[in-house]
């Protein structure tokens, strides 16, 4: 049953008559990019970031703990900005017309990855020999670390590959229209495309694969990084339910990052006729549906270890959840379950655009907070042995940290910023393709919306 559309508000994009004059507005705006204030501040912060990094680096990797709030950094970008994409993976492979204003928001963030993949390379010097610990690597040579480093790297070119394969007929009209911005670059990367139908077929089966495996290789590397980087750190944590929490946590931020990215587009960046009530209340279900799940999944691990109550399962509870990460576990709690599905069960909220943007800013600091008790907890311990037998006190955040943390975020917005003068940050061909399909039409005193679905 679907739920009743408000009255006040027009649920659909406003766009321009025409595919001709949708042509002209769409091109323009994008040729009418130039060196911002945004990307001027997001360049600043990556680079005060590289300096946390160097000072991170520059103590060595001799105490672990030091490390964990870089870790829950690392995998906070992994957990919202790479987890973004998967918006377009998804609701193309379902037909969502809805998707089509906001599908390209979506791929841009697959850019991240190649900060990410930066970001993870110290990290593989803290992973402990697996001699005297639990592993299920046995005598893999390279592994665990060649493991990760090639599964982030098939992540990020499968990411890659599937923005510039979706982007390709949008490549080619700017490149005819020869609007401006980096013609250089936009002609290469055009290539050859003419927008024959041997061209059409391929580039939709190309983003239609590559978007699956980008959906696989994504997680494939939270089950690689919950594991090395958590589980087989804290002696006695065996929970098969752990990646899967993980996974879906990370659905959850990645959808938030992309609701927060449409109203950022629609505030700032010139695009409010194009994104409407639809592209923010649709997600918003979506939102609610894996805020729920978050806690199924959480408490499905949590509660075995709860009633269990071994030596061994104290000393994990005690490391990740009740310990000295307690105040960053309660916030996520909140931030990720309480607060999402306790805003978006009111329909005037999510029947909105300002209330899953709210909800969704919510969600993106509860994950961090989820990470870092997560991963700042599992850095603490000692990983060797059958239990927890002691659970340090919290390290707390030094100045490196903090330039690290606001350096990533910087550096993220940066490299989507820099990819929205590359790659037009709404995608032509899918509007225009919408245009031709959709007509509104009159049904007794209602106007509905009929669609035509040629796949």
């Amino acid at each position: 049953m679907h739920e009743p559309r408000p009255h006040h508000i027009d649920p659909r994009p406003h766009l321009p008559e025409t595919p001709q004059a949708l042509t002209v507005d769409l091109l323009g705006r994008f040729s009418r990019q130039g060196i911002s204030g945004p990307l001027v501040v997001s360049g600043i912060l990556l680079l005060v970031g590289l300096v946390g990094f160097l000072m991170r680096l520059g103590g060595g990797f001799a105490q672990r703990e030091v490390w964990g709030y870089y870790a829950a950094t690392f995998v906070w970008v992994l957990s919202t900005a790479q987890a973004a994409p998967i918006i377009a993976v998804a609701t193309r492979l379902t037909k969502g017309y809805w998707r089509k204003p906001m599908i390209r928001a979506a791929e841009l963030w697959t850019v991240a990855g190649i900060l990410n993949l930066l970001l993870l390379l110290p990290l593989l010097a803290l992973i402990p020999p697996l001699e005297g610990r639990r592993t299920f690597w046995v005598n893999w040579q390279g592994a665990p670390q060649v493991v990760v480093l090639l599964g982030m790297i098939g992540l990020v070119a499968c990411g890659l590959g599937f923005l510039y394969t979706s982007a390709l007929p949008d490549l080619g009209a700017a490149r005819d229209k020869a609007t401006g911005g980096p013609r250089g670059l936009i002609a290469a990367l055009a290539r050859s495309w003419a927008g024959t139908p041997h061209q059409w077929k391929i580039m939709r089966t190309g983003i239609t694969y590559l978007g699956i495996f980008y959906l696989m290789m994504l997680v494939f590397m939270h089950f690689l990084v919950s594991v090395e980087y958590a589980i087989t750190l804290v002696p006695g944590w065996r929970d098969p339910v752990f990646p899967a929490f993980h996974a879906i946590s990370s659905l959850q931020a990645g959808l938030a990052t992309i609701i927060l990215t449409l109203g950022l587009y629609r505030a700032f960046g010139g695009y409010r006729q194009y994104l409407a009530l639809d592209q923010f209340w649709n997600p918003a279900k979506l939102l609610m549906s894996f805020s729920l799940l978050w806690f199924y999944f959480w408490w499905s691990g949590f509660i075995v270890f709860w009633y269990g109550r071994t030596p061994a399962e104290t000393g994990v509870l005690q490391a990740v959840i009740f310990g000295p990460y307690l105040l960053p576990f309660v916030i996520g709690f909140i931030c990720n379950f309480v607060a999402p599905v306790g805003l978006l069960i009111w329909n005037p909220i999510r029947t909105s655009i300002k209330g899953p943007i709210f909800v969704s800013l919510i969600v993106l600091v509860g994950n961090f907070f989820d990470r870092l008790r997560i991963y700042g907890g599992s850095f603490l311990v000692e990983p060797f042995g059958h239990e927890v037998e002691h659970v340090p006190p919290a390290h707390l955040p030094e100045l490196a940290d903090f330039l690290v943390i606001f350096g990533a975020v910087g550096g993220v917005v940066f490299l989507y910023l820099l990819a929205m003068r590359i790659f037009p940050p709404v995608s032509l061909w899918e509007l225009k393709e919408n245009q031709i399909l959709t007509r509104a039409r009159s049904l007794v005193r209602a106007q509905v919306v009929v669609i035509g679905k040629p796949e």
